[in-house]
């Protein structure tokens, strides 16, 4: 996600940015709320050298977001399958064979409790970062004010 804000400033690699709060800033957790509640404070990488004073695009990444979207979703359907071929082999494709129901819905369980153990881990290691990719010129500081204003 991309967002726009000032530096307030700038040491070395990394710049302090001001911003003001939009809908992503409720789940994100990686600014620091302003006293006012309207802006917010963040720490963002600036290998491009921005200043104090300068309005900059600031990239903020989301993490491992598809990769976790993936095991999420994927590996519990993956599993039932699975549970279900290998309880079809085991009774060698029987009809009435309950037993092919029963592991899949035994390797969907053990899915379920994997995804979930690997939730609290990936929510212990995830970091959210943030960079500084662009620093705007005032001709397109001025420009962004003037569409928000004339869209707000």
């Amino acid at each position: 996600m991309i967002e726009t804000g000032i530096v307030v400033s700038a040491e070395s690699e990394a710049a302090v940015v001001s911003m003001p709060t939009s809908g992503g800033c409720k789940n994100c957790g990686i600014c620091i709320v302003g006293e006012d509640g309207h802006d917010v404070l963040l720490l963002a990488r600036n290998g491009i050298g921005a200043d104090q004073g300068d309005t900059v695009d600031i990239e903020i990444s989301s993490g491992k977001v598809v990769a976790a979207a993936f095991i999420i979703y994927m590996v519990p359907v993956f599993l039932t399958i699975l549970g279900f071929v290998v309880g079809n082999w085991i009774t060698g494709g029987a009809e009435e064979a309950v037993l092919p129901i029963v592991l899949a819905v035994i390797f969907l369980v053990v899915s379920f409790a994997g995804v979930a153990l690997y939730d609290s881990r990936v929510r212990k290691t995830e970091t959210h970062e943030a960079t500084v990719v662009r620093i705007l010129s005032p001709d397109e500081v001025n420009e962004r004010n003037k569409s928000i204003h004339d869209t707000g």
